[in-house]
């Protein structure tokens, strides 16, 4: 019998790195180092926070104020991101924080924004050469001076971070720092470009709208960064349903105008999961236009609003990708929840196709107006009790068209017998209408 030998299958760290950061913005990047922040700050209240109905009591409870800060400081060779919260003890970053993925059973499924247990070390890994980590906890937190460089040539098995624990600090004083130097190229150029600040603040206004409202607030260079605060009609529709360990919040209605009239970035479908925005303002495919379910978008639809809000205790049931910026259409969860986007929304796109009549004209806005009642928060109406969206009571209408045919001759020559040459068919339509309505029906 030949002799059994084992082929090297260990990975290469050079490989590794680059594979699990090619496919992700140098944004995303940031915003997984701030779900690593809200992570820490929402945990000591995770048990609250296992449902949709969960998350509206949450955003309902006038007690529950943001207590966690968070701070990203970003310049051409340095970033940094500290917060407030607990912080991450010297125990939990030895067996969990460093590890390339996520043990089943490892004691984390509380992290509500954690996926694959990769964000963290992608995010760090896309920025830069140098990582220093400083964590304070009530338990002992650590320190990390990782250089990248060295680490990727170090080809010992089990690859390991060497970490330094940390006395136990007060509660007041616990929080996490990371700073990133030696930025890489790519980095320092997008730093460089002053669009790029203005495209991440506007990403974390969305993407953390709920927990800027309830749990934190959040600071790029020292500008406090509000949440992305669209309204919908409370004549809103919504399903709840569950797939497995998850539950879903369905809802569709109409948006607010801005500035008197309806705009793209605040139409269409907003998808969340855990309370973290994954998608907004789509009218593509993926959210069922042109083909499934609901017709091609068209300027018509601007004020069609719709919201999708995703919750499970294990975000790895969550319909989100590893980038958390799209959606695993294969996923048996997003294609039901796909059923009930198309069942709901039809009725409200619906409504909005009748607005435009025969000859295209458009109903007046008051009326749409009227339609949506009164506004209130996008985020509490995705996790809102069942309910349908009201089709307005329409009036009949006061006037109709007149139309009919007339011989050119015999309209020049009533325009003739009324000394008015020149008045053209219309005009002399009404007279005639008013004459026969006044001398034959009487007024």
């Amino acid at each position: 019998m030949a002799e059994i030998i084992k082929a090297d299958a260990s990975p290469e760290k050079r490989l590794f790195i680059s594979l699990i950061t090619r496919d992700i913005s140098l944004v995303a990047a940031f915003l997984d180092l701030i779900d690593n922040s809200i992570n820490a700050a929402v945990e000591p209240v995770s048990d609250k926070l296992e449902t949709a109905e969960d998350y509206q009591r949450a955003l309902q409870d006038e007690a529950t104020k943001p207590t966690v800060d968070i701070f990203l400081k970003l310049d051409k060779d340095r970033v940094e991101i500290k917060d407030t919260a607990p912080g991450i003890s010297a125990k939990v970053a030895a067996e969990h924080v460093f590890k390339f993925g996520r043990a089943s059973g490892s004691g984390h499924e509380s992290d509500r924004l954690s996926v694959y247990g990769i964000g963290l070390k992608r995010a760090i890994f896309k920025l830069g050469n140098k990582i220093v980590i400083r964590s304070d906890h009530i338990e002992g937190g650590f320190d990390l001076d990782l250089d990248v460089a060295k680490w990727a040539k170090d080809a010992q098995q089990p690859w390991t971070f060497l970490i330094t624990p940390r006395q136990p600090a007060k509660a007041e004083d616990c929080g996490t720092t990371i700073e990133v130097t030696e930025l890489y190229d790519d980095t320092r150029r997008r730093l460089a470009d002053g669009v790029f600040f203005g495209q991440l603040r506007e990403s974390i206004s969305k993407t953390y709208a709920f927990y800027l409202s309830k749990f934190v607030k959040i600071y790029v260079n020292e500008i406090r960064i509000e949440g992305f605060d669209i309204k919908i009609g409370s004549n809103h529709a919504s399903e709840i349903f569950a797939v497995d360990d998850v539950t879903c919040a369905v809802t569709a209605g109409i948006g607010e105008p801005q500035a008197g009239s309806f705009r793209d970035k605040s139409s269409g479908w907003f998808v969340f999961c855990n309370g973290r925005a994954v998608i907004s303002a789509d009218k593509t495919p993926l959210t069922g236009w042109a083909g499934g379910g609901l017709p091609i978008f068209q300027p018509k639809h601007r004020p069609f609003l719709g919201t999708v809000f995703f919750v499970s205790r294990d975000a790895e049931r969550l319909p989100w990708t590893t980038t958390k910026s799209s959606i695993n259409e294969d996923s048996a969860v997003w294609q039901e929840a796909k059923r009930y986007m198309a069942t709901i929304g039809r009725v409200v796109i619906s409504f909005l196709d009748s607005r435009y009549n025969d000859e295209g004209t458009e109903l007046a806005s008051l009326d749409l107006q009227t339609a949506a009642g009164e506004r209130v928060s996008v985020i509490s109406a995705a996790v809102s009790q069942k309910r349908m969206f009201e089709l307005p009571k329409q009036s009949a209408p006061e006037s109709m068209r007149i139309q009919y045919d007339a011989k050119v001759s015999d309209v020049k020559r009533v325009e003739e017998y009324l000394r008015r040459p020149g008045m053209g068919g219309a005009e002399v339509g009404r007279h005639t209408f008013h004459y026969f309505l006044r001398n034959e029906v009487g007024e």
